[in-house]
């Protein structure tokens, strides 16, 4: 395989995206694919136990940029958001350009991308993939079971663990070992309750009945005139934190508000709660917002613009 080191930096370039996948659930790399953290559950083989471990997948539909990945290359290499943007372009091409010419590249600890006969993106992830914080002091559990002869004799298993880490394993083991036993009959309770109806009295006078009718017809009046407003939609926001709960997520956006970013607010959760501290209609207008806090306040020198559409 080709070492591509003496004329383009996809090692290094790589080094970026594994920094981002152990902080973030996805990295999309512009023109390219999007990198994503898979979960993978603990198997049961015949003479061992393999932890649960994540590994990282790839998806070629995600490909739009969402400036995390350029936001992380300006802040390590200390260069504007449109220099870390040209860098990845260069690095996508010197990608590409060998994919094409040798079918397959290696993508840092990431795993190899080959390319089939049709110019389909295709990966196999590396199965040890030692740089996400999930994986660390993972190892597999082995097992040995011995035979006896005689019939009345039970099977002995022996499990053999590294003495320095087995708590870690005895939550999986539980869990792997009670699957045997435990019925598939799940009784699915529901209790529907039902709110109570109160009783209403009505007063038929001339009066009441005139400003009833007063009052809607101008509720009415005020609907039609919200209706007419055109409604501005804000699909690009700044994004300063990425949060795990949603209460977590709700104190850090309160403390925002408090310190004068009134426009502050919690997005809808994929996978993570991240918290915009302003959103923009205009793209242009969200980077430039982006690029000047990053410079006024060190407290945000993370931000990146996440794009809705």
């Amino acid at each position: 395989m080709l070492n591509l080191s003496y004329f383009c930096e996809v090692e290094k370039f790589c080094q970026h995206i594994e920094k981002l996948l152990a902080q973030h659930d996805y990295v999309v790399v512009p023109n390219l694919g999007g990198f994503v953290v898979q979960q993978q559950s603990a198997q049961l083989l015949s003479d061992q136990i393999t932890p649960p471990v994540a590994i990282v997948g790839f998806n070629p539909l995600m490909h739009h940029a969402d400036g995390l990945l350029a936001i992380e290359i300006a802040r390590s290499k200390k260069i504007t958001y449109r220099l870390a943007m040209e860098y990845i372009e260069k690095e996508v091409d010197c990608v590409k350009t060998h994919l094409n010419s040798f079918g397959n590249i290696s993508i840092g600890n990431l795993g190899i991308l080959t390319q089939n006969e049709e110019g389909i993106y295709l990966f196999s992830p590396n199965t040890k993939a030692d740089f996400l914080p999930q994986n660390f002091g993972l190892t597999n559990l082995y097992i040995s079971i011995k035979d006896k002869t005689s019939v009345t004799q039970n099977k002995k298993i022996t499990i053999i663990l590294p003495s320095s880490k087995i708590y870690k394993y005895v939550a999986a083991a539980m869990l792997i070992f009670g699957l045997f036993f435990v019925s598939p009959r799940l009784s699915d309770m529901r209790q529907t309750d039902y709110a109570g109806l109160a009783t209403m009295t009505f007063d038929n006078t001339t009066e009441r009945s005139t400003t009833s009718e007063t009052s809607t017809k101008a509720i009415l009046k005020d609907k039609e005139t919200e209706e007419t407003i055109p409604q501005i939609t804000k699909n690009f926001h700044v994004v300063v934190a990425s949060l795990r709960t949603q209460k977590s997520a709700g104190k850090f956006c309160d403390e925002l508000i408090k310190n004068n970013f009134d426009e502050a607010h919690v997005l809808p959760p994929i996978k993570t709660y991240r918290i915009a501290i302003q959103s923009f209609s205009d793209k242009e207008e969200a980077i430039r917002y982006m690029e000047n806090l990053r410079k006024t306040d060190s407290r945000y020198e993370t931000a990146w613009v996440l794009c809705n559409k």
